[in-house]
């Protein structure tokens, strides 16, 4: 019975490494290329969220060789345990330099989500290299099916030749990548991914931004919460920043522009205003003096007048102009009257600019 059991455990082992030959370790990358050239290198290397389709040397951490069967592997314990972007890739060609090649004849490429954990082979695939994979990363996986949703989205879209068509076209992409995102995506990395799938649409994120700012800050918390203080949140909220300060600064821009229009009209107004108030000021008096000069007073009425600008009482003016007092307020309301004013203080004003 013990042997049965010690059996059918080797029998386990011997099938795992049928399934995944030689792949093994914490992480483990590994298959075959078709080449007949022995010691292809192949490297591994570690991207940026906006490099899906960029290779440099810097993004490059391991190289191996393949052996004369095309057979190359990776393995360690050195990968991030957190999900990041890798690429496997050979230069078809013994040229300098690194190469990226992708139609439908030839490819020598490949991007994969990838954790320390997780183990990912390569079947031979003709001249397709790196095109069969089997990968245990389950993020991955989700990656995959978005990118099949973006394919079906851009199907005939290079036909169209239209600029206006072209743009409803992005529009309508954009929309539809970011209502698949809030309905099926919920790993981080594959957030950003589709942020840079809208980027690399020549889309108008700026303007999108300012009116939905939801998608982005839904990404930036997400990665601030898995991804913190790492190259992809930093990298992210870096361009998100400076989406936000162009939108402040053109905000900031047009009411600067606006409060310095309102100050020069409200300064034109009172400009205006006060040319008003001087040439209704010099007009007054003259209306005053023309409105005195058409009336018709009596020479008593014109002496009463001079005496009360001189502040002379009612008794007084009798006295001085030999009348009786009942004459003189006689006078005096005729006077009102004629110049339509109620009281002496009134009188005074109206004659103070007459001569």
């Amino acid at each position: 019975m013990q042997q049965r059991k010690i059996i059918r455990f080797l029998t386990s082992l011997i099938v795992a490494f049928l399934i995944i030959p030689n792949c093994y370790g914490q992480y483990s990358i590994c298959g075959h290329i078709e080449t007949t050239q022995k010691n292809k290198t192949v490297y591994l290397s570690l991207l940026k969220y906006d490099e899906e389709t960029l290779i440099t040397e810097s993004q490059i951490l391991f190289s191996t060789q393949t052996d004369s069967t095309g057979y190359f592997e990776f393995k360690g314990q050195l990968l991030s345990k957190k999900d990041k972007l890798y690429r496997i890739h050979s230069n078809i060609d013994d040229i300098k330099g690194l190469q990226l090649v992708s139609n439908s004849d030839k490819n020598n490429y490949y991007n994969f989500i990838f954790s320390n954990s997780d183990t990912i082979y390569f079947s031979k695939s003709g001249n397709r290299w790196f095109s069969h994979s089997q990968n245990s990363n389950n993020t991955d996986r989700l990656w995959r099916n978005l990118k099949q949703f973006e394919e079906k989205l851009t199907q005939g879209y290079s036909e169209i030749k239209n600029k206006e068509a072209q743009q409803q076209t992005i529009n309508d992409f954009v929309e539809k990548v970011k209502a698949y995102n809030a309905k099926n995506i919920s790993p981080p990395l594959i957030k950003l991914l589709a942020f840079s799938d809208i980027k690399r649409k020549n889309f108008d994120l700026k303007t999108d931004f300012e009116k939905n700012p939801d998608f982005y800050n839904d990404i930036l918390n997400s990665l601030k919460s898995y991804y913190s203080e790492t190259s992809y949140y930093l990298q992210f909220q870096d361009e998100i920043s400076k989406i936000s300060n162009t939108v402040f600064q053109q905000k900031y821009s047009f009411h600067k522009t606006l409060n310095y229009i309102l100050g020069i009209l409200v300064l034109i107004l009172a400009v205006i205003s006060f040319l008003l108030f001087k040439k209704v000021r010099a007009i007054q008096p003259k209306e005053i003096q023309q409105e005195i000069s058409n009336l018709t007073l009596t020479n008593q009425e014109e002496k009463i007048a001079k005496l009360i600008l001189e502040n002379k009482s009612n008794k007084e003016i009798a006295d001085e102009l030999f009348i009786s007092l009942s004459t003189v307020k006689t006078h005096i309301r005729n006077l009102y009257a004629k110049l339509n004013v109620t009281n002496r203080y009134e009188l005074a004003d109206k004659f103070k600019n007459h001569t």
